[in-house]
């Protein structure tokens, strides 16, 4: 997909996917700090942003910790904690206050639909209406896709931050149980990664040539919208 030249206020986005643990707000952290170190006008989002954030006067009602947030919504029933998911992103693409994105700046996404969708899709929602739902959501000009296996992911994430969400909604975050459900999850993401024409690339790889590579593929998207050309990610 080809996005042209963007109009005044039309978002840039790049999205930076993949399953649990695959490293997506690590390096979309590292990445955007080495590109903005260059020059380039990146807004790094996710959205979590939008939690006890004056900049989002729409959602101040959300007053719980990130943490607090994440864990009621885990306890949302599935359609209501899907819509919840999408809105959220929704709100922190293009409800702040001011503008996320001013002229020339790429907007990097922490995640997306994408994670989320596959995941509630696995929990049972019907998967036609969840890609109508998301297809209703600023189109991304780039995806890159962090593909890990769920067997390298819980080597990641066992004994750490690991949440029954992730899990299959297992109360003990048993292997098993998580191993299972991220691989309904990595099948999905696959699927998509091959309609999509997704930017592929192996999370198992080191941290530092990670966020190279994204920087690589943020400064690209800048370049084909803006004009211009690429800039090295920083080394």
């Amino acid at each position: 997909m080809s996005p042209g030249h963007p109009r005044r206020g039309h978002l840039v986005i790049v999205s930076l996917v993949g399953g649990d643990g695959a490293g997506k707000s690590t390096v979309s952290r590292l990445a955007a700090e080495r590109l903005t170190a260059q020059g380039l006008m990146v807004d790094r989002v996710e959205r979590w942003d939008i939690v006890d954030n004056p900049a989002y006067p729409a959602t101040r009602f959300m007053r719980p910790d990130t943490q607090d947030a994440r864990l009621c919504v885990a306890e949302m029933p599935n359609t209501s904690r899907f819509l919840f998911l999408m809105w959220s992103m929704g709100m922190a693409l293009e409800g702040r206050v001011p503008a996320p994105a001013g002229p020339g700046t790429v907007t990097l996404l922490d995640g997306y639909w994408m994670k989320h969708a596959a995941g509630e899709i696995v929990y049972g929602l019907d998967r036609p209406w969840v890609e109508s739902v998301v297809s209703g959501l600023p189109p991304s000009q780039s995806v890159t896709y962090l593909r890990l296996s769920p067997e390298q992911a819980w080597e990641r994430k066992a004994g750490k931050d690991l949440l029954p969400y992730e899990c299959g909604m297992d109360p003990s975050c048993s292997r098993e149980r998580f191993l299972a459900h991220q691989q309904g999850i990595l099948d999905l993401l696959d699927e998509w990664s091959a309609r999509f024409g997704w930017l592929e690339v192996d999370a198992s790889q080191p941290l530092d040539e990670l966020a190279s590579r994204v920087g690589l593929h943020v400064a690209k998207a800048v370049a084909d919208a803006f004009g211009g050309t690429p800039t090295a990610a920083a080394r």
